[in-house]
């Protein structure tokens, strides 16, 4: 299967965004751990974290959009709904198995690891109202 322009298209914009709110987000870690040492780390858990983090939310929206450009070539509605279902599950799943991990895992900070997960939504939103806005 050769990928669609747009899923190209879409899963660079959405990694190219993350990892830069992925980088702000350290930077504001690094400002706030100067500001209150004592409350707010900024050490090498927080790294892991974020490009964690990162990884799976790149890798969970490129699943979905791969997953959504098999399922439009399918013509059999319950066999494409059962395919987004099957592929919805899973994904969800491995996104609360890196959840878990970095609540269990010491050397990855929880915050620093889950919140790119919502990266990619906020991306797409944003352009989204971005483009609104032009139009």
């Amino acid at each position: 299967m050769k990928l669609q322009k747009a899923v190209k298209d879409e899963s660079i914009f959405v990694a190219l965004g993350s990892i830069i709110l992925s980088v702000i987000m350290v930077i504001v870690f690094f400002v706030l751990h100067r500001v209150f040492p004592e409350r707010v780390p900024m050490d090498l858990p927080v790294i892991i974290g974020a490009v964690g983090g990162c990884a799976v939310a790149i890798g969970n929206f490129f699943l979905m959009a791969v997953t959504v450009q098999k399922v439009a070539g399918i013509e059999n509605y319950d066999q494409a709904y059962r395919s987004m279902q099957v592929s919805y599950r899973y994904r969800t799943f491995l996104q609360l198995i890196w959840c878990v991990l970095t609540m269990v895992l010491g050397f990855i900070n929880p915050v620093a690891g889950m919140l790119p997960l919502l990266w990619p939504s906020l991306l797409i939103k944003g352009r989204g109202i971005l483009n609104g806005v032009k139009n």
